[in-house]
């Protein structure tokens, strides 16, 4: 057993590492999960079609509710040489382009 455990200096498991029985664990279910798509009475198509407002309520929760990015260029844009109405454009379509993503 390491002799420097929770002693002062040692960083311990790193965030977002997994212990040894998750990982056990999330294997095992993961190969009984994969033997049950053979059985055509037992695998996930047959769980939709019998049961598909659960199925739509798991499906669901897997989907992304918020996407992050960046995007880098290097095209720069001289606001100032802008006339006015091209600037309400610009701030009309992000307006726009705002408060669809909020509504999704």
């Amino acid at each position: 057993m390491p002799t420097n455990l929770f002693k002062e200096g040692n960083p311990g498991r790193p965030k977002g590492a997994k212990g040894k029985l998750t990982k056990t664990v999330r294997e095992t279910v993961l190969s009984a999960f994969n033997a049950l798509q053979e059985d055509s009475q037992h695998n996930i198509t047959a769980f939709a079609k019998k049961y598909p407002r659960d199925f739509y309520n798991i499906a669901a929760k897997l989907i992304p509710t918020e996407i992050r990015g960046t995007i880098n260029t290097s095209d720069t844009v001289d606001y100032s040489k802008l006339s006015d109405a091209a600037l309400e454009e610009i701030i009309n379509a992000t307006n726009d382009n705002e408060s669809e993503s909020r509504e999704v």
